[in-house]
């Protein structure tokens, strides 16, 4: 099935819930990983372990894995790309989902059209995009803002704001680290006004998966606790 295939950066997305594989594993996805011995991952322990699950009969010691994340100096990374050849094979994944977005793979695809070297974008689970599709939101006009920031002052002024400047007609989301979501989720519904609509969407690709939007004044009334799930969220000033 990938018997012609070309050399280049191929972009790899891993699973972001038990429930992932079903819905992205293709006849060809599962053709192509074993031909790729070089990769670049946000945490290899997290590849191998992917691999290994997939039971494709790859030797996980035969792979060479390069790890970059945010912590990886630009010129270790270079390093390690400087010495592929041309004609190879490189895959590229993050953490979770699909790389590139709110990950540091981006670093490989802009060396990659610096070389004029191909570069492949599969088809796989992406948390941002599911929980806007989802939402019920402006899908036209939307913003995606990474990470918000972690002091609580500066945090409820960045929320404000959303909504205060040019953009306050745009759908806005972003992410945080599990251990804060109970943290954002207070500071949300406490800074902002209560017709204000929040789509929460958790823990997707799994049994437990939850997607839910809602004025804040309604989500006010929930009472809710999250405890430590990994989300997305997404603001809009639109009327459901």
């Amino acid at each position: 099935m990938t018997e012609n295939l070309q050399a280049g950066v191929y972009l790899v997305p891993l699973p972001i819930g038990t429930d992932s594989p079903i819905h992205y594993h293709t006849p060809y996805l599962l053709d192509l990983i074993p031909k790729i011995k070089y990769w670049v991952a946000e945490n290899a322990r997290t590849l191998r372990r992917y691999i290994s699950s997939l039971k494709l009969g790859i030797d996980i010691d035969t792979l060479e894995i390069f790890e970059s994340n945010q912590h990886t100096a630009e010129n270790e990374l270079n390093a390690f790309l400087s010495k592929l050849e041309r004609e190879v094979l490189l895959g590229v994944v993050s953490e979770a989902g699909i790389p590139c977005l709110a990950d540091p793979g981006n670093r490989v695809v802009a060396w990659a059209h610096r070389k004029n070297i191909r570069v492949v974008p599969l088809i796989g689970p992406n948390s941002i995009a599911m929980a806007l599709e989802s939402s019920g939101m402006n899908g036209q006009q939307y913003i995606f803002h990474g990470y918000p920031p972690i002091q609580a002052l500066e945090q409820k002024k960045w929320l404000t704001e959303l909504f205060s400047g040019p953009w306050q007609k745009y759908t806005h989301s972003f992410i945080e680290t599990p251990y804060r979501t109970d943290k954002l989720y207070q500071s949300i519904i406490h800074s902002l006004p209560e017709y204000i609509q929040l789509c929460i969407a958790s823990n997707l690709h799994n049994p437990d998966q939850f997607i839910q939007t809602k004025s804040i004044g309604e989500w006010k009334k929930t009472n809710t606790k999250w405890g430590k799930v990994p989300a997305v969220w997404v603001l809009s000033k639109q009327t459901l």
